[in-house]
């Protein structure tokens, strides 16, 4: 399934990273898209436009827009 048109995706995050460019606060991401067989999805995405308290297992719901992760939220139970 290409990511080019917009969507949103539920998957669980493989791995989580903080990292801190002048000054401002992004998020290291790997997902893991349900229903993909393909290997984990990966991006950098601003702080606030992602849970504080991520960690790997969490289940999200990933918000693309042209291929890149532009917002990511706890996925509902």
């Amino acid at each position: 399934m290409s990511f080019l048109l917009p969507q949103t995706r539920t998957g669980v995050v493989a791995s989580v990273r903080a990292v801190d460019l002048h000054g401002d606060r992004y998020i290291d991401l790997a997902v893991a898209v349900e229903g993909d067989g393909a290997p984990a999805v990966t991006g950098r995405i601003s702080a606030m436009d992602c849970p504080a308290d991520l960690s790997p297992g969490d289940r999200v719901a990933v918000r693309f827009t042209m291929g890149v992760m532009t917002r990511v939220e706890r996925a509902p139970e």
